[in-house]
């Protein structure tokens, strides 16, 4: 995960702490010195509680798609496992 979408999650409302670990801005030039908290995918699963559903590799596209459960799926893509439940999580906690 990089420092953006990291920053993304904060910013959203996600617990700063846990059994994940933790990245800086020391090498973006736009990033300041601030830290940020990267959640392992069971804790970004676990966040989206029962709305998440499911976690789809597709290697024609070479990137992961999580989906919800609900009727109106909502379906969001990242390069990594952990990109794509962030993405939901960020799209299930829009404010």
């Amino acid at each position: 995960m990089n420092y953006e979408l990291a920053k993304k999650l904060k910013d959203g409302g996600f617990p700063q702490e846990g059994k994940g670990n933790y990245i800086d801005g020391e090498d973006c030039d736009v990033c300041g010195n601030h830290v940020y908290y990267v959640p392992t995918l069971s804790e970004l699963i676990e966040a989206c509680g029962d709305r998440f559903w499911k976690l789809i590799k597709s290697y024609t596209y070479n990137n992961w798609s999580a989906i919800t459960s609900e009727d109106t799926q909502i379906v969001v893509l990242g390069k990594t496992p952990e990109e794509a439940v962030a993405n939901l999580w960020l799209e299930l906690n829009k404010k």
